[in-house]
This record gives C-alpha cells, structure tokens and sequence, in this order.
C-alpha cells in the first residue's frame, strides 16, 4: 500500500475493501484544522489513540473515500536513525516511474503506513503491518506517537486523517520492497530539510517540524 492516501480514483482499486472509519464530528471534535498538531505527552497520544480506536466502525472504502462525515485514519511513520556521533538520518523515498499516478513520478515521501483493514487490531498494529510489507528492517522499530495530521483543502485530504508516529530504528539498514515503485535510502536531516520542494503530500506539510519530531 503507498505511504500516503491514494490520489487516483478511489473507486478504481480496493473499493470493496473494509476498512476503518471514525464519524468527523468524533475525529475532529472541535472542529477541523490544517496541517500537524503535536501531542503533548507519549501519554496524551497514547489516549488520544484509544478515544479514536474506541470510536471506529469498519466500512466499504468505497463510501468512505466518497463521503466527507467521515475520517479515514491512517498511521504514518517517520523513519529515524542516529549514528554514534548522534547524527540523525531520515528514511526518504522517491516516487519511480512504476508508480500507478503518473501525476507522483518524481516526488518524494518519508511516511510508511497506509489504510487500516477490517482484521487489523488497532492502530499500532496496523503500522507494523504495513511496516513489513512496505520496508525491511533487520528489526521492527520502536514507534512512538507524535500528533495527528489534518488538511481538508482537498478532495483525499478531506476524508483521511494521519496518524503520525517516529519509527526509531536500531540499525541503518532499511530498504523498501516495491523497488519497481520507489527508491528509498537513509539522508541526513539537513539534506531532507534542504529538498523540501520535492515532497508530495503529508510530507510536505510535516518538513517543517521535521528536525523537532525527530529528537
């Protein structure tokens, strides 16, 4: 599944498939807002998980992608290494043109994680779910919640809501598996700060915090 939600036609693959929804009026309940919004505790993100997971009914995509009232959730993970000299590195990852939306070749991301299914068992589960099937890792990182990430000003954006954890990863081995689909390697975090116009998305609008969310 891609890192981010899907900017081709929603009814076109997986329409059929179940997955999890949360009512807007409970996702967002003082109303929506535009961009990342930390938590302020590993604790207040762990309840703020389990108020949305408390609240979830599992429906057709179809109708989820197709109906505002409703918040798709979708984890989101940001790959972390730091070396000995506690340097930090980011996971970046370039669209190729084996992507399916021409309109992505070239761009680039730093989310792992995607739609939550049916048989998933919560949030964090369905991150390691897509974890492995998306990256290889000697070892499933340590996830921490970070803060929800919100943006309305489109048509995807309108109906999903990320969920964005750090992965912090034990080794600097990490690679992805979709290779016809995406190259990914290890940056340093200035180096990714300083490409910031070559990010689609979520990543986009989570560059700007990045160098915090990753201490």
């Amino acid at each position: 599944m891609s890192q981010e939600p899907e900017r081709t036609d929603p009814l076109a693959r997986g329409a059929d498939e179940l997955i999890w929804g949360i009512p807007r009026e409970i996702a967002l309940p003082h109303g929506a807002w535009r961009g990342f919004r930390a938590f302020a505790s590993r604790e207040e993100g762990e309840a703020e998980i389990a108020r949305l997971e408390g609240a979830v009914q599992v429906r057709p995509r179809r109708e989820l992608e197709m109906d505002p009232e409703w918040k798709q959730p979708i984890p989101y993970a940001i790959a972390i290494f730091r070396d000995a000299t506690d340097r930090a590195f980011l996971f970046w990852m370039d669209r190729l043109e084996g992507t399916s939306d021409r309109r992505l070749h070239g761009r680039a991301s730093f989310g792992v994680g995607g739609h939550i299914g049916a048989a998933d068992r919560g949030i964090e589960a369905a991150l390691t779910r897509e974890w492995n099937e998306e990256v290889a890792t000697p070892a499933l990182p340590r996830f921490t919640p970070l803060g929800l990430l919100n943006d309305d000003g489109d048509d995807v954006g309108r109906v999903h809501l990320g969920v964005v954890y750090l992965a912090q990863l034990a080794s600097p081995e990490i690679q992805v598996r979709e290779r016809e689909k995406l190259a990914g390697a290890l940056v340093p975090l200035e180096e990714a700060v300083a490409r910031a116009d070559e990010l689609e998305g979520w990543s986009a609008a989570l560059i700007s915090h990045i160098e915090a969310l990753a201490t």
